[in-house]
């Protein structure tokens, strides 16, 4: 009888034994992913100063905008989704101030607006229940996001003429006087 009692004890122990070993291997796979991902993540956050990566917005209209087109002018580009509960009201700052500058500097200042993982249809439902009229294209797959590494809407980023970042406003403008100052500071450079 004493022999049956330590091979069940023995089998128990290489039993915890490779449990622990498993444990210990998943936590070390974990580890080696998350270093992995942060590896191929080799840029730093995008910080005033720098020049964003070019990228193309293809507009719910049709029309593909090249960024890289767009240097000269003052661009606003507004990050956001039809689902975001704040951006509604902003919707309609934007478009106030879109529309202003259009009259005042139509050939100086570029408004994009950028739907962040956002249904196309719910999108274009938006833009039209706020009379959007500046040009707004998806980012599905969310590659325009990445490249400002975006982590939740709205968003916004304005390019000087140059095309270096001037200017970061995380969350919804809360007044007119909010986007006009950041536009009419990178027109007065």
């Amino acid at each position: 009888m004493m022999r049956q009692k330590s091979v069940s004890t023995g089998k128990t122990q290489i039993w915890r034994f490779v449990t622990i070993i498993m444990i210990i291997a998943g936590v070390v796979f974990t580890l080696a992913m998350i270093g992995l991902r942060l590896l191929t993540n080799d840029r730093s956050p995008i910080a005033l100063g720098d020049r964003p990566q070019s990228f193309m917005l293809m507009a719910f209209s049709g029309e593909s905008i090249d960024i890289t087109d767009l240097q000269g002018k003052v661009v606003l580009i507004n990050f956001w989704a039809s689902w975001c509960t704040t951006c509604d009201d902003e919707a309609e700052l934007l478009e106030t101030a879109w529309i202003h500058y259009q009259a005042t500097s139509p050939d100086e200042v570029v408004f994009l607006g950028v739907a962040y993982m956002d249904a196309e249809p719910a999108s274009r439902a938006f833009l039209s229940e706020y009379g959007i009229t500046y040009p707004n294209g998806p980012d599905l797959r969310g590659e325009i996001s990445k490249k400002f590494q975006v982590t939740n809407v709205p968003e916004t980023y304005l390019l000087d003429k140059d095309g270096v970042l001037h200017a970061i406003k995380i969350g919804s403008f809360l007044s007119l006087e909010q986007i006009y100052d950041m536009v009419d500071r990178a027109l007065a450079q």
